[in-house]
C-alpha cells in the first residue's frame, strides 16, 4: 500500500517511461506503484531488501503492465563511472541506458549529489525527498505535493540542474 505522500510521489513521475530508484532498500512501494502504472523501475540500492526482491518478481505477472528490477548498486560509483559500462546495475540487458528519471525517497544529503550526478550523467530529470529534518544540499527547486516537500534537482527544461536555492 502506498501513504497519501507517496502516492502524490507516484502522481508526480508517472509520466516518464523508464526511471532509476535510487536508495529502495526495502521500501518498493513507490516503484512497484509506478510499475503498475506502465513504467520501467529499475531499484537500486547498496543491499536491496528481500520485500524489494519479492516485489520486483512479483511485477514479471502479466497483469503488471510496466517493470521492476531491484539491483545491487552504489549511487556513489554509478555517479562516478568514466562511461557507460560503469552503470552496468542499471543497464538493460543490451547494456545500454535509457532512463528519463532519477528519484530518491527520504533521500540523505550525502547521497543527494552523487543522486544528481547520475541523472545528469544520464541526461534525466531528478527530483528526491529528504529525510524531513534535512534541507537539500543540492540547488533545487521546492514543489508541494500532497503537503510534503518534493525537490527538483534536474528538470524536463533542457534537463538543466535547478538554479534555485539549496
Amino acid at each position: 500500500m502506498v501513504s497519501p505522500i507517496r502516492r502524490a510521489i507516484v502522481d508526480e513521475l508517472a509520466e516518464y517511461d523508464r526511471l532509476v530508484e535510487v536508495g529502495v532498500g526495502d521500501r518498493p512501494a513507490v516503484a512497484r506503484a509506478l510499475a503498475e502504472r506502465g513504467c520501467r523501475v529499475v531499484a537500486v540500492d547498496i543491499e536491496p531488501g528481500d520485500r524489494a526482491q519479492a516485489v520486483a518478481r512479483d511485477t514479471r505477472d502479466e497483469t503488471i503492465e510496466g517493470s521492476l528490477r531491484a539491483c545491487q548498486g552504489d549511487v556513489l560509483a554509478l555517479a562516478e563511472g568514466a562511461d557507460e559500462s560503469g552503470i552496468g546495475p542499471i543497464a538493460d540487458a543490451d547494456g545500454r541506458v535509457a532512463t528519463d528519471a532519477v528519484y530518491a525517497c527520504n533521500l540523505p544529503a550525502e547521497l543527494q549529489r552523487p543522486t544528481v550526478s547520475l541523472a545528469d550523467r544520464l541526461g534525466a530529470v531528478c527530483v528526491f525527498t529528504t529525510l524531513g529534518f534535512e534541507e537539500p544540499v543540492v540547488p533545487v527547486r521546492r514543489r508541494s505535493v500532497e503537503g510534503t516537500a518534493l525537490y527538483v534537482a534536474r528538470d524536463d527544461e533542457g534537463g538543466k540542474s535547478s538554479s534555485g536555492p539549496a
